[in-house]
């Protein structure tokens, strides 16, 4: 796995947040979501479409994962009562592609995690992992998919 180190400036976004297991609430969030993005046309060449991972769930139970569908949205945009806006602060990440389904994105977390992690020297941050989805699933083979992956990194 190829990870390098990236720092993100401040991100605006909206979405929703959808509660359950990643492999359920991601997929009903973006169902929920997706027409919101086409009704406000709040979608440009420069927008970014990820969800935002709290929860670990080996530990948390799963009625109580926490995952966010967002957008980013320019400083300009008014929200509606569908969506919450919210800022991602600017940090550093450690960033890997994953290609490939989503069904397969804990394989790529998990060597995020327990092996590119230890050997790093580096500590993660108490912040959401981030999915940046690069390509539209509608239009795209599942195993063409790319999802960048955001590892949130505690300052050295």
């Amino acid at each position: 796995m190829e990870v390098r180190i990236e720092r993100l400036p401040e991100l605006r976004v909206a979405g929703i947040r959808v509660l359950g297991p990643y492999a359920e609430s991601g997929p009903e969030a973006w169902k929920l979501l997706t027409p919101w993005i086409a009704r406000r046309q709040v979608t440009s060449a420069s927008t970014m479409f990820l969800g935002l991972c709290h929860d670990d769930p080996e530990i948390t139970p799963p009625e109580r994962i926490r995952y966010d569908a967002m957008v980013t949205v320019p400083e300009d945009f008014e929200p509606d009562d569908y969506v919450t806006v919210r800022i991602i602060r600017p940090r550093e990440y450690a960033v890997a592609e994953h290609k490939g389904p989503y069904a397969t994105l804990p394989w790529s977390w998990s060597a995020l995690y327990w092996e590119w992690l230890p050997a790093s020297g580096r500590t993660p941050q108490n912040a959401p992992r981030m999915e940046v989805y690069l390509n539209d699933p509608g239009a795209t083979p599942e195993d063409e998919l790319r999802t960048r992956l955001y590892l949130p990194l505690a300052p050295l």
